[in-house]
């Protein structure tokens, strides 16, 4: 049906998410953690506990003293909206990333394959308890102007050592139209973003150092030292400071600011649908100018999504509703059926943030006891992992070849 979305605004959690995400209320809540109340110091203060600062939180807290808060209920940002199709490829075609030379492009596939198995091996140790499942993936067009590109993209991957198949109208599996499509058989994952933030907090080694409803206001230098001042009037003294905080941009210097691209992806989650099977064979992804997306949930729902928009001051709800409606047209098209066939729970968008090389922002600030962890781009997930390895490497005085890559200072002049 054309939805009418009369739930809207029942749960707006922060300035960039809106709407009534899905994994958030299906999933049992992280524990409540508390506030600080109180003057507190430590080697690293994580500032943000979405995904991005919970992964970094649970790895570098292993072996120092960290801090980890955040302004709202940990794991209500950004992080409640995330569709979680986790794959290696990045945003754009490797002949379109021009910032990048074919020898970067090839190492950030190759991490983004490591990437993927990290995760399973923080599985393996915590337990698999957010719905992690391999997938396969698969890139397509129903456009006959795409088919050079698609092609040109799997010969690059298959002469870099990546193991994919190109199917065309007459090799096609699926179970809709294309004219071209580049299949993975491990390509990419799925979870639920929210239960797996839950196993980074909740297994991390600071329990007793982690807070939510406590927000960073500002931020100071004093000497080797950084005073980071609280919406309480507390301090938080650190020799390091991570700003993790999403999409949220507040903290963030202008040059970190102008490296991201800000839109708005819209969602949305159908009722339980039979006969899934030939959708659920792999992650999908079109590669049209307003590209969309497809999960199949484990209880045959249907996650779709795409129909990005530019952002401007805020989130336009008459705009969220037309593209919702847009999206529910798509799909029915998809799956052959007529819109008012489908029944759609749930909807919801939010921001996120794209860069010309489609890399996150990871590493030293201008002041180098000041860091970014901003993971950006439609495999921001992905993103982290590498980021954690890049910080790691940067504390420890190691050299990191992505570094630069990824660097918040790679916008300015030499």
């Amino acid at each position: 049906m054309i939805y009418k979305y009369a739930f809207f605004e029942q749960n707006i959690i922060m300035k960039t998410v809106k709407g009534t995400s899905f994994f958030d209320k299906q999933s049992t809540k992280i524990k409540q953690y508390p506030y600080i109340n109180q003057d507190m110091g430590c080697d690293i203060l994580i500032v943000g506990g979405g995904i991005e600062g919970a992964t970094l939180n649970f790895y570098l807290s292993k072996a120092r003293n960290c801090i980890l808060v955040d302004a709202n209920r940990l794991g209500t940002g950004s992080t409640s909206i995330a569709t979680a199709l986790l794959e290696f490829q990045l945003d754009d075609f490797a002949s379109d990333l021009k910032t990048l030379s074919k020898e970067e492009i090839v190492e950030v596939y190759k991490i983004g394959k490591q990437s993927l198995i990290e995760i399973e091996n923080f599985l393996n140790t915590y337990g698999n308890h957010c719905h992690h499942a391999r997938k396969s993936t698969f890139l397509y067009s129903n456009r006959l102007r795409d088919i050079k590109k698609l092609k040109d993209e799997f010969v690059f991957r298959k002469q870099n050592g990546f193991d994919c198949q190109f199917f065309d109208q007459t090799t096609n599996p699926f179970g809709f139209e294309i004219k071209a499509g580049i299949y993975d058989a491990n390509g990419g994952a799925e979870f639920d973003p929210y239960m797996f933030e839950k196993q980074m907090i909740e297994n991390a080694s600071n329990q007793n150092s982690i807070f939510e409803n406590t927000k960073i206001v500002k931020i100071r230098q004093n000497g080797k030292k950084v005073f980071c001042y609280t919406n309480y009037g507390n301090v938080i003294v650190a020799n390091k400071v991570i700003v993790a905080t999403g999409f949220d941009t507040e903290l963030l210097d202008d040059y970190a600011k102008e490296l991201m691209k800000m839109q708005i992806s819209y969602s949305i989650v159908t009722e339980r649908i039979k006969d899934l099977y030939l959708y659920d064979k792999a992650l999908l992804q079109d590669c049209l100018d307003n590209y969309h997306y497809l999960r199949v949930l484990p209880d045959n729902r249907i996650i779709f999504g795409g129909e990005d928009t530019k952002f401007g001051k805020k989130i336009d709800e008459k705009t969220a509703i037309k593209k919702y409606n847009s999206l529910l047209t798509e799909l029915a098209k998809l799956l052959g059926y007529k819109a008012e066939q489908i029944e759609v729970e749930f909807a919801f968008c939010g921001l996120f943030a794209s860069t010309d090389n489609n890399l996150g922002i990871v590493g030293e600030s201008k002041n180098k006891n000041i860091m970014y962890f901003l993971s950006c781009g439609a495999n921001g997930i992905i993103n982290t992992f590498c980021g954690v390895k890049i910080i790691d490497d940067i504390l420890c005085g190691r050299k990191n070849n992505m570094e630069k890559l990824f660097s918040p200072l790679r916008g300015l002049k030499k």
